[in-house]
């Protein structure tokens, strides 16, 4: 077998970990930002698997290329858990667990780890996300991250700096839950106003204001990502309604082959049903927006989302409008479909302006009068007012929800064969469609988790040898 230092010994004996030691704690915030700001330009900071971070502050990037991660890069519950642990006095503190904005920030990477933000059913506090990213850089990376429960108004943050953000990829991300469904307490998914990002393969659970809220940050691309709600409501899966801070320019901004799913039944299924009730009447409201009337309905009088792109991307369950468009100028939206059960739930909520006329809900709606040069696809319902659409509420009770299932539901049903279904009470325009839900569903979480596992595989091989300092 030979002595402590032959070959054999050398191979089989466990390498020691480098990784950053969490204890003591009541050191931590401080010992973590002196290692990145002490140290240089591709500086690794490894934190250790299955460790829990308590930070009293964010830990901030200080260098170009420096990275935060765990050792070993898993993608699983054993990424080290930072947790948001600031105090917080009349709704102002600590909300931000990671910020990668400063000046020198170009190239830095946030991989494989996982972000308490600790709200707890709390209030929402003042400040930013669980993550800010961005700023005034190029070619960042986020990706294996796992961001949940922020205090602030977003899971994860880029920020467009002083709008020369470039080239931020955001993929294979698990985000969610995010705010809560009650007026004014929610928060957004991911939130992205970098121009030429690159948002692709992340899931999105539970999101309550946007599931992906697009600032504009023109040139981007958003596709292969899923959007669900599975206990509250939704106002947005995907939002391009904002006209700050890019001027509502959207140009070669394209968002395409992502999977939207709004509420669905949570009682068991009958034969021959195909929709039921739902305990928390959970829905999305609109599954992808457009234009900042939808949104802010007058606020922004007659300014207009700008020149983007929107085809590919499908949905399913329930919602109040699977694509709500208005105030857009010189946008395609094409070949947007509907699969398995679906159905357009709700009515005029107490947020809703006396002098807008809320439109019956529907799949594809589009207020043409604010709408122009514009290639839309054939099955939009016109509208004569499109202002402000996250003003409808969804019923309170009743079999209005369809059978399916979303990626975090342990046993979802299978759909029976679909039909249509009339308004109920002024209430319910439903469109119940029936196909094999489960099997397309299952399909596409397979698919997901192969991209997930051979980006990671081609990542790791490629990536130079790092040097870790605690």
């Amino acid at each position: 077998m030979g002595g402590p230092n032959s070959y054999y010994s050398r191979r089989h004996t466990p390498r020691a970990s480098n990784c950053f030691a969490a204890d003591p704690t009541n050191t931590l915030t401080d010992r973590l930002n002196v290692a990145l700001n002490s140290s240089s330009q591709g500086y690794i900071l490894s934190l250790c698997p299955n460790t829990q971070y308590p930070i009293q502050a964010p830990i901030l990037f200080a260098f170009a290329d420096q990275e935060i991660s765990t050792e070993g890069y898993p993608t699983d519950d054993s990424r080290a858990l930072i947790i948001v642990n600031g105090t917080v006095n009349n709704g102002t503190g600590q909300t931000t667990a990671i910020d990668g904005t400063c000046a020198q920030c170009d190239g830095v990477r946030l991989r494989n780890v996982q972000i308490n933000g600790s709200r707890n059913g709390g209030a929402p506090v003042t400040g930013g996300g669980n993550v800010e990213m961005g700023g005034s850089n190029s070619n960042q990376l986020v990706e294996y991250v796992k961001s949940y429960n922020p205090r602030g108004w977003t899971c994860l943050h880029i920020s467009e700096g002083a709008l020369s953000c470039n080239n931020v990829t955001v993929q294979n991300n698990d985000v969610g839950p995010c705010g809560t469904d009650d007026f004014q307490q929610w928060a957004d998914g991911l939130s992205i106003s970098c121009q030429n990002a690159v948002v692709r393969n992340n899931m999105v659970e539970n999101p309550t204001d946007g599931g992906i809220v697009i600032f504009g940050s023109p040139g981007t691309q958003v596709y292969n990502n899923t959007i669900w709600v599975v206990n509250q409501t939704l106002l947005g899966g995907i939002n391009m309604v904002d006209y700050d801070p890019w001027n509502g320019n959207y140009t070669n901004t394209v968002v395409y082959n992502n999977t939207i799913l709004g509420g669905f039944s949570d009682e068991k299924e009958e034969s021959n049903e195909t929709d039921g009730t739902s305990s928390d009447d959970v829905i999305i409201k609109i599954g992808i927006a457009i234009g900042p009337r939808t949104w802010f309905g007058s606020e922004y009088g007659n300014n207009v989302s700008l020149s983007g792109n929107v085809y590919n991307n499908r949905l399913s369950g329930a919602f109040s409008y699977a694509i709500g468009m208005t105030s857009a100028k010189n946008f395609t939206v094409e070949n947007n479909v509907l699969f398995g059960n679906t159905s357009f739930i709700g009515a005029r909520g107490p947020n809703c302006s006396s002098t807008d006329t809320t439109p019956s809900p529907a799949a594809f709606v589009i207020d043409q009068s604010t709408v122009s040069q514009s290639t839309t696809q054939s099955n939009f319902t016109s509208i004569s007012d499109g202002n402000s659409l996250t003003c409808v509420q969804p019923p309170d009770g009743g079999d209005y929800w369809p059978f399916g299932g979303n990626p975090s539901a342990t046993t979802p049903s299978s759909p029976s064969s679909g039909k249509s279904s009339s308004s109920t009470a002024g209430i319910v325009v439903g469109v119940i469609v029936g196909l094999l839900f489960v099997a397309v569903l299952a399909f596409f979480i397979r698919r997901w988790v192969l991209k997930r596992a051979e980006a990671q595989r081609l990542y790791e091989a490629s990536r130079r040898s790092k040097y870790i300092k605690t």
